[in-house]
């Protein structure tokens, strides 16, 4: 049997399993539909508002409502008034959709643990590598992009399987059977492009403007609300007690993250946008934690602290902004106490096309959409990152890519 008819035969399996397992295999007998469960799901992992269930399922506003309104009577989901926006409606699993979903994660988790026991140890991170290349799925973020992208094209990867001989069509496997009995791989690799090839340098002078700046603040505070701020990440860089610098923080969420759940910890944000420092200090207020963290005007090229002062300096998303990103690099050095480290998280240039659009569409306006595009033409890719920390004497570095963006983790 040729590879592509031996996966589908196995995937074929998995995808009846699957159907079993959430109960869709019974017809009426189940209580939840397909676009059911996707609401229930969604609304587990990451905040859902009425007004997206709609698009998210591609059916009209009056069948979300329905499916809602048989979720909340059914009491797997409650409705909620957002509370920065009481004129948003949220919807979120209630306890029992929340058991419904456990429990039938625990059947799933034990069908995939009980068949990944078939493989040898070394075989089983080999079997999820392989998988996650073939899906493009690597975390939560990849999954939802690639969801969301495979939805728009979904007739555009099909192959021409349909044959008629004497008025008659072919059976399935005769065709088959054809298309691969000289070349078991007949489609041919589309290599993702890099969408922006040449570097564009944006603005150096941050976001001045008080609207575009509360735009941009609802932004990110939805990345915080969903989760998809790096804070884990930059906690497992952190030891307590740290004095941290952050640079370019923005409206202060990220950083204000990891001043809560660390110990100890004291913070300096160092931002060239005045009115990006009047959203983060009021931010910081309503955190109750402008005790442990105070913002100040400035330029990274020339940052306005003393030598050795900072056990820790991380940045997220404000890299491609740099004016000259080695001078900025040799200025944390110079500021960082010897052992001291370096975190600093951004886009990459070379995003695949279904990440770049699902981020795009993931913007709250018109103008901060724009302002995306112009951010990753201005990202790095990871050999440039590389070539220009190659020239800062870090006793350490290095640059990681993920499918969404780039890590610097160094060491003085």
């Amino acid at each position: 049997m040729d590879p592509t008819s031996h996966l589908r035969l196995s995937l074929g399996f998995v995808a009846t399993v699957m159907n079993m397992l959430f109960g869709t295999d019974r017809g009426r007998k189940n209580l939840l539909s397909p676009g059911a469960i996707e609401i229930l799901y969604t609304s587990y992992f990451s905040p859902v508002c009425m007004g997206d269930i709609a698009g998210m399922l591609g059916v009209t506003p009056s069948s979300a409502t329905d499916l809602v309104n048989y979720l909340e009577r059914e009491g797997f989901v409650r409705r909620v008034q957002d509370p920065d926006n009481r004129r948003v409606i949220r919807v979120v699993p209630a306890k029992k959709g929340e058991l419904w979903l456990l429990e039938t994660e625990e059947k799933i988790y034990g069908f995939l643990e009980s068949r990944l026991s078939r493989l040898p140890p070394q075989e089983r991170y080999l079997f999820a590598s392989l998988c996650s290349q073939f899906t493009g799925v690597e975390d939560e973020m990849t999954f939802i992009s690639e969801i969301s992208a495979f939805k728009k094209d979904r007739e555009s990867v099909k192959i021409p399987l349909i044959t008629y001989k004497d008025g008659n069509l072919l059976r399935l496997e005769e065709v088959v059977d054809k298309r691969y009995e000289t070349d078991p791989f007949p489609y041919s690799s589309k290599e993702s492009s890099v969408m922006f090839e040449k570097r564009v340098p944006e603005t150096v002078e941050g976001i001045q403007d008080e609207i575009t700046a509360a735009a941009y603040d609802i932004m990110q505070r939805g990345l915080r609300d969903a989760g998809l701020l790096p804070v884990d990440d930059l906690i497992k860089e952190t030891q307590p007690g740290d004095n941290g610098l952050e640079i370019g923080p923005g409206p202060g969420y990220y950083g204000l993250e990891w001043v809560k759940k660390t110990d100890g910890t004291t913070l300096t944000g160092l931002e060239i946008s005045p009115a990006m420092i009047r959203l983060a200090t009021n931010n910081a207020i309503s955190y109750n934690l402008n005790d442990r963290v105070r913002y100040q005007e400035g330029n990274a090229l020339m940052m306005p602290f003393e030598d050795n002062l900072f056990s820790l300096a991380f940045s997220n998303g404000s890299l491609h902004e740099w004016e000259d990103a080695g001078s900025v690099f040799l200025e944390i050095h110079r500021m960082l106490q010897p052992g001291g480290r370096v975190m600093v998280t951004d886009l990459k240039r070379d995003l695949s096309p279904e990440i770049f659009s699902f981020m795009q569409g993931s913007c709250s306006s018109e103008e901060i959409k724009k302002g995306f595009e112009t951010s990753v033409r201005a990202a790095y890719r990871k050999e440039e990152l590389e070539e220009i920390l190659f020239k800062i004497p870090f006793s350490s570095s290095q640059v990681i890519a993920h499918p969404y963006g780039l890590v610097v983790l160094a060491r003085k």
